[in-house]
């Protein structure tokens, strides 16, 4: 079956939803929070990918750099982000969400459950659980197709191992020497996946 009508289009159908779905929040966020809907996708994000570089963040949030470093400094100035340097490189910063951002954030939280029973509205419970297991494997299937962008952050002793790996397999124990004096870096990698 061939869909012509762009409201019928998944990809069309979906951003759709965001949009509107954003657009309520933003109403209720503007009455309770003392945040933007944007500062809140941020903490969101960076409750679940603690200690990210401002780089890898901006990719995660297919935001520009430049942008996202202005609203870090803003969100810096209110107590809600923190940076530290890297134990390993300080011209790198990891960032992480204080303790005053978790309670902002359980109120976008609470929010965000309103909007969502609005949006649910008229679904059975069945329905709705439904809908959001088969989002959640929609997820799934296009998590593992798209590039993450914590590829950006594999320590670069990790990406000389890998490229020595792939393209001569019989130095395989010089490639797996690397990576094992590289542990430790791989290790600080894994905190930053999404949980």
């Amino acid at each position: 079956m061939k869909v012509t009508d762009s409201a019928q289009r998944f990809g069309f159908l979906v951003a759709d939803i965001q949009r509107l779905f954003g657009r309520r929040f933003e109403q209720f966020a503007q009455r309770t929070l003392p945040m933007t809907r944007a500062q809140c996708r941020l903490l969101a994000y960076l409750s679940v990918n603690r200690g990210v570089s401002q780089t890898v963040l901006a990719d995660i949030l297919e935001t520009p750099v430049q942008t996202l470093a202005r609203t870090l400094e803003r969100m810096e100035e209110a107590g809600w982000v923190r940076r530290r340097p890297d134990a390993r490189d300080p011209r790198i910063e990891r960032l992480f969400v204080t303790r005053a951002a978790v309670a902002q954030l359980q109120v976008a939280r609470r929010l965000s459950d309103e909007v969502r029973d609005e949006a649910l509205h008229g679904l059975t419970a069945f329905e709705a659980v439904q809908l959001t297991q088969l989002l959640q494997k929609v997820r799934r299937n296009l998590t593992h197709v798209v590039p993450t962008p914590l590829d950006t952050v594999v320590p670069a002793v990790l990406r000389r191992a890998q490229a020595e790996n792939a393209a001569n397999v019989s130095e395989h124990a010089v490639a797996a020497d690397s990576l094992d004096d590289a542990g430790d870096d791989l290790s600080e990698c894994t905190d930053l996946r999404p949980q």
